[in-house]
C-alpha cells in the first residue's frame, strides 16, 4: 500500500477501504469518508461492503507500517511537549501540562496541532480534558472535531457519550448495551460495588481512570529530557550549515541553563522537526559531565558528519530542539598533590578520545571494566559504556600471595583436558585448543566455594580448586577444577580461567 496511491484515491473522492484476511474471511479494518457515506464500516465483511458500495476500492492493510507511521507522528508532537505517546492503532496522546501557555492557550494549541496534521493529508479529531481517557472519549465520540473541556467539567461532558467511549473490550460494551446501559451517565449512577459484582473490577477501574478518580499513568514514548532548549524558525532550513548554526545557538542557551543550576549532562539529543511531520533525532554522549557549549558542538561532530548521508532534510525543518539527559550535579575537580598539570590534561584528552570513538561507533561498543561484588572471577567485573556515571569503585585486593590474579581472564572459562597424578592433585599436563602443555611448576590449590546466595544462570554450583601452573615454554596459566572427586553428586571438570603475562 503506497502513500501516493491512497492520496490519489482521497483526492478523487472514491470509496476506499483497507482489508485483512482471517479465519472469518476478508473484513474491513479502515475506510475513508466516501466509503463511510455509503454505509461501509469497520469490522464489516467485504461481501457486505461490496453489496452497499459496488465500486469500493480495497487495499491490503499493513499494520506494521501503520504503527511505524503512527510512531513518527507521535515523535513530531515532541515540538509541543516532552510527554507524548502512541494510542494504538490510530491515536496520539500528549500531556500539555505547563505547555499550553507557550502556544496561546489550550484552544489555540489544539487548533494549531489539528491544522498541521490536516496539512499532512490526515483526517483528525482532537480534544483536551483533565484525563487522557476523557480526552480520548471526547475526541472520538464527541459531536465536534475539536473540543476543549474546561477543568472540572469532564464528568458533565461524558454523560451523554456511549459506554464505548470508555475504551472497553467489545464484549463488555455489548453486555452493557444488552442490559440497557448505553450511556456513561447510566454507569456513574450505579454504585461501584454493584458494577464490580456484575462486571468485575476492570470496568470500575477504567471508569474511575477516565473520570480522574483513579491514577492513569502516562507512559511516554521517549523519556522526557531533564533540560531542553528549542528554537522555532521563520523559514524552513534545507542546508546542513543551518543545522550547525542552530546547534551553536541552542548549545549556548543550554550552557546557560546548566551552569545556572551547576549541572552537567552525559547525553544530548538534537531534534530536527521537518515541515512534513518527520523528526530526525541526533544523539551525542560524553564520558565526563558536560556544561560547555563548545564541547557540546564538538560532541556532535561525528553525528553531523553522518548527517550528510544518513539524514534527508526533505523540504527543510522549521523547528529544532536540544535536550539534555543523564544530568548530574557538577563537582569541582582539583589535581592531586604530586600530579603534574600535563597528567591532568592527558586524562582530559583521553576522555575526548573516548567520546569521539563512542559517538562514531556507539557507546555500547566502547566500554570499560567495572568491578562487581563476586568471588567468582568471571563474575567479578562487568563491561559498561565509558560515558556511564563513574561512581567510586575499587578492585578487590587479594593480598601479597603467590596466587595473584592474571590480567587476562576468559569469560566464560574455556574447557581443557587435564591429566593429574592423583584425582584431587595438581595437573601434570593439559590440552587446550589442540595444544598439549607439559607442566613443570604448579602452585595451589586455592579453593573458592559457590555463591549460594546468588542467582546465577551460567556459573557452576560446585566448589572450585585453582592452580597457577607453568609449562615447559615458560608460559603461565590459571587452571581450576570445578567439583570435587570425593563429594557425592559432583561432576569434576577442568577449565582454563586466564593467562599470566
Amino acid at each position: 500500500m503506497g502513500g501516493d496511491r491512497i492520496g490519489e484515491l482521497v483526492r478523487k473522492e472514491e470509496a476506499f477501504a483497507l482489508v485483512t484476511h482471517g479465519v472469518r474471511g476478508t473484513r474491513i479494518v479502515a475506510t475513508n469518508l466516501a466509503a463511510e457515506q455509503q454505509g461501509v464500516t469497520s469490522a464489516q465483511s467485504l461481501a457486505d461492503a461490496r453489496a452497499l458500495c459496488p465500486k469500493l476500492i480495497t487495499e491490503e492493510a499493513t499494520p506494521e507500517l501503520d504503527a511505524a507511521a503512527l510512531e513518527r507522528l507521535t515523535l513530531w508532537l515532541l515540538r509541543y511537549s516532552p510527554m507524548v505517546r502512541c494510542q494504538t492503532p490510530d491515536g496520539l496522546a500528549i500531556d500539555i501540562t505547563g505547555c499550553a501557555h507557550l502556544f496561546g492557550g489550550e484552544k489555540s494549541m489544539l487548533t494549531e496541532i489539528l491544522d498541521r496534521l490536516r496539512g499532512f493529508g490526515l483526517t483528525v479529531r482532537g480534544a483536551i480534558a483533565d484525563t487522557a481517557g476523557g480526552a480520548w472519549a471526547v475526541a472520538r465520540f464527541g459531536e465536534k472535531a475539536s473540543h476543549v473541556i474546561p477543568a472540572g467539567q469532564l464528568r458533565h461532558a461524558l454523560n451523554d457519550l456511549s459506554v464505548a467511549a470508555l475504551n472497553l473490550p467489545v464484549d463488555d460494551v455489548e453486555r452493557l448495551e444488552q442490559l440497557g446501559l448505553r450511556k456513561i451517565s447510566q454507569l456513574t449512577e450505579i454504585p461501584a460495588a454493584s458494577l464490580t459484582t456484575r462486571f468485575g473490577g476492570a470496568l470500575v477501574s477504567r471508569l474511575q481512570q477516565v473520570l480522574g478518580e483513579e491514577a492513569d499513568v502516562f507512559d511516554p514514548l521517549v523519556p522526557p529530557p531533564v533540560y531542553q532548549v528549542e528554537q522555532s524558525l521563520m523559514e524552513p532550513v534545507v542546508h546542513l550549515d543551518g543545522v550547525q548554526v542552530c546547534l551553536e545557538r541552542l548549545s549556548a542557551d543550554l550552557q546557560g541553563v546548566l551552569k545556572a543550576e551547576n549541572k552537567g549532562a552525559r547525553y544530548f539529543e538534537l531534534r530536527l522537526f521537518r515541515i512534513d511531520g518527520h523528526v530526525d533525532r541526533l544523539g551525542a554522549g560524553s564520558r565526563r559531565l558536560c556544561d560547555d557549549a563548545a564541547y557540546m558542538q564538538l560532541l556532535f561532530t561525528e553525528t553531523l558528519t553522518r548527517l550528510q548521508t544518513d539524514v534527508d532534510l526533505g523540504f527543510g525543518f522549521d523547528f529544532v530542539s536540544l535536550a539534555a539527559f543523564g544530568v548530574e550535579p557538577m563537582v569541582d575537580e582539583q589535581a592531586s598533590w604530586g600530579v603534574s598539570e600535563g597528567s591532568h590534561e592527558q586524562s582530559r584528552e583521553m576522555d575526548r578520545l573516548f567520546d569521539r570513538f563512542g559517538n562514531r561507533f556507539g557507546f555500547d561498543r566502547v566500554t570499560r571494566l567495572k568491578p562487581r561484588e563476586s568471588y567468582i572471577p568471571e563474575n567479578s567485573f562487568e563491561a559498561v559504556a565509558v560515558n556511564q556515571s563513574q561512581k567510586p569503585a575499587s578492585w578487590p585486593v587479594y593480598g601479597q600471595t603467590s596466587l595473584a590474579r592474571p590480567l587476562l581472564l576468559f569469560r566464560p572459562p574455556e574447557p581443557v583436558t587435564v591429566l593429574a597424578e592423583v584425582p584431587d592433585g595438581p595437573p601434570l599436563r593439559f590440552e587446550w585448543r589442540r595444544q598439549l602443555h607439559h607442566i613443570t611448576r604448579a602452585e595451589g590449590p586455592e579453593r573458592l566455594s559457590p555463591e549460594w546466595w546468588q542467582v546465577l544462570e551460567v556459573s557452576s554450583r560446585q566448589t572450585r580448586d585453582y592452580y597457577r601452573v607453568e609449562d615447559q615454554e615458560g608460559h603461565r596459566y590459571w587452571l581450576y577444577r570445578d567439583g570435587l572427586y570425593d563429594r557425592k553428586g559432583d561432576r569434576p571438570r577442568w577449565f582454563l580461567q586466564g593467562l599470566f603475562s
